[in-house]
């Protein structure tokens, strides 16, 4: 078994980052001190669901067989639903800082969407690397 956050020798860099983003949205939302429970069950939610999403959506473009070009097709389709799925989340992100009454610092909400652009900017060469070689 895997000790917390080590990497598997076959795992992306991508979903390692990805996890490693669920894992923070999940701590941020889930701390009432920061999400007051009137929020909690919203935006939180909403957060950490998209965030769940996106690893998800990553595991499933990792493992498509892609000597068949319908899946070859569903991992492009996962991987652009990631980069949306990103931009959604960082939007989230960014309410929760303008809402008030959540209590999340400059340096919290810098950090968690530098987590956010990673992910989507990563997911975004891997898209395009397979598009050139399906080309």
């Amino acid at each position: 078994m895997l000790k917390y956050n080590e990497r598997s020798p076959k795992e992306m860099s991508v979903i390692t980052k990805a996890k490693d983003l669920m894992e923070h949205s999940c701590n941020m939302t889930a701390n009432t001190n920061r999400f007051p429970k009137k929020y909690r069950f919203s935006i939180g939610a909403r957060i950490e669901n998209l965030s769940i999403d996106i690893y998800e959506n990553l595991v499933w473009a990792n493992e498509c067989n892609l000597a068949d070009p319908r899946e070859k097709q569903k991992r492009l389709d996962c991987q652009q639903k990631v980069i949306v799925l990103c931009k959604l989340l960082n939007s989230m992100v960014e309410l929760s800082y303008k809402i008030k009454s959540i209590e999340i610092t400059t340096k919290s909400v810098e950090y968690w969407c530098g987590l956010i652009v990673e992910v989507k900017r990563m997911t975004a060469a891997w898209r395009n690397n397979d598009k050139r070689q399906n080309a």
